[in-house]
Formats: structure tokens, C-alpha cells, sequence
């Protein structure tokens, strides 16, 4: 089964707006609290308000730029992953050219749909049923590819093909290990309700200490809630493989790629 933050099971987008939303109405909320208690109060408790609200916007942008920063640096390591794996297991296919003609066409098999595998867990990885099942089907090929391999290896004709191979399947298998686990990894769900506390906190000190200098603005706040929400979107989306805008179309296609590879392997060696 595949762990997955509740946080994460929720569209990026709508959360987004929500927390937009809300951020909207703390804001209205904070002046209308501070418009009932009236404008008698003193400049000391404005300056003090005004100094409070100065702190949480700068707690709030620090706390911004670090989930940003470690999304984008966890998609990073996913994008490297997927060339890793990729660049391993071309290693692999080509490593069966060391065997007889029999033994290599089996490999081949086996390796193209090893291939596809890995190629479906990017597709599917916005599914965590899906996901688990390839998954299982990946360490299934793997245990069969190593067992036929690990046989080879004992026949003395074969057996300095079978080093090379097990070196080579060795690398893949950890390295779909490390992409699985890295499909897995988030910003801990503490941190993002952390963030969007901060947000909608940040967004009631403020209406409140504008409110109470009788200088609220609806379209600042609209404005700064949006802005806030969209730099949220792009945090979550970042940090959520395969189900929003952002995808790593680009290092898929060196798994892709791979494919006439096969095919041409097979069609010029009998």
C-alpha cells in the first residue's frame, strides 16, 4: 500500500482556493472586529499592532520560501531519479548482448516489460491503488530476472555475462527502489497546516490593524490572498507527483526512449 499524506489526496487547486478564501475573510473579519471596538484606541496599542503584524509577515515569508524550497529541491531529486534509472537500465538491455541468442531473447522480454512497468508508475503516480499494484508486478520481474541471471551465472559460459548483468540489474533495482520511495516523500502535513495557520492569522492581524487605522483595503487583501494561494498551488504541485500542471515530461521520455531500442535489438539480432 502506498502512504500518502491526507493533505495530498486533495486537488492542489482547490485548496489553494480555499485558503485564498479564507484569507479573504480573516481579513475582512479582523476590521470588522476592530471597526466595533472603535478607533478610540491608543497609538502606543497601533504601533504595537502594526509591529505584530510586521513579524508574522516576515514569519510567513520565511516559512513560504521554506516549503518552496524543499518541493522544489524533493522534484529535483525525482526529475534526476527518473534519468538515473533510465541511464541504468539502457545498461541493462545492452548487457544482453553478452548472452547467446536464447538466454538474451528472454532478458529482452522480461526487460520490456520491466520497461513499461516503470514507465505506467509515472503515469500513475496521482494513484495510490494503481501505484501499488505496479509496485508489486515491478518486484515480481525483478525477483525473476535475478533468479534466471543468479542461474546463468553458475554455467561457466555464461558466468562473466551473469557478473556484468547482476552488477547492472543490481543498479536498476535500487534505483526504482529510490524513485518509489522519493513518488512517496512530501513536506510533513505538520508543516502545511502550519502554513496555512500562518496565512489565515497573518491575514486577520492585518485586516485588524488596518481596520482599526480606518485604512482597509479590499483589493489589497484580494490581491495579497491570491498571491499567497498561488505560491501555495505551486508548493503543493511541486510536491505532488503526477497530479497537477507541473510533470517531468521531459526525463519520462529517457524511459521512452528506450523502447525501439529494445525492438531494434531484437529485430538485429535473431
Amino acid at each position: 500500500m502506498v502512504a500518502d499524506s491526507a493533505i495530498y489526496q486533495f486537488d492542489a487547486g482547490l485548496v489553494s482556493v480555499t485558503l485564498g478564501v479564507l484569507m479573504i475573510a480573516a481579513a475582512a473579519l479582523g476590521a470588522r472586529v476592530a471597526h466595533q471596538r472603535g478607533r478610540a484606541g491608543k497609538e502606543t496599542a497601533q504601533t504595537n499592532l502594526s509591529a505584530i503584524e510586521t513579524g508574522l509577515f516576515g514569519l510567513l515569508g520565511l516559512l513560504l520560501a521554506f516549503t518552496f524550497s524543499g518541493a522544489a529541491s524533493r522534484f529535483d531529486n525525482r526529475a534526476a531519479l527518473l534519468i538515473d534509472a533510465a541511464n541504468a537500465m539502457h545498461g541493462a538491455i545492452l548487457r544482453t548482448d553478452l548472452y547467446p541468442a536464447a538466454e538474451r531473447d528472454t532478458l529482452r522480454k522480461d526487460l520490456r516489460q520491466y520497461l513499461e512497468l516503470q514507465i505506467s508508475f509515472y503515469n500513475q503516480e496521482s494513484d495510490p491503488h494503481s501505484l501499488g499494484m505496479l509496485i508489486q508486478q515491478s518486484d515480481a520481474i525483478q525477483q525473476q530476472l535475478w533468479a534466471k541471471v543468479s542461474n546463468w551465472s553458475r554455467d561457466p559460459a555464461n558466468s562473466l555475462a551473469s557478473v556484468q548483468m547482476l552488477n547492472a540489474l543490481d543498479k536498476v533495482f535500487a534505483l526504482t527502489a529510490s524513485r518509489q520511495i522519493a513518488s512517496q516523500a512530501h513536506m510533513p502535513a505538520a508543516i502545511v497546516w502550519l502554513l496555512f495557520v500562518m496565512a489565515i492569522a497573518t491575514a486577520y492581524t492585518s485586516g485588524y490593524t488596518h481596520g482599526a487605522s480606518g485604512k482597509f483595503s479590499w483589493a489589497g487583501y484580494i490581491g495579497f490572498s491570491l498571491l499567497t494561494a498561488m505560491v501555495i498551488y505551486v508548493t503543493l504541485d511541486l510536491d505532488s507527483p503526477g497530479r497537477g500542471i507541473i510533470r517531468r515530461d521531459v526525463q519520462e521520455q529517457s524511459f521512452i526512449a528506450l523502447r525501439p531500442l529494445l525492438t531494434a535489438q531484437s529485430v538485429a539480432n535473431p
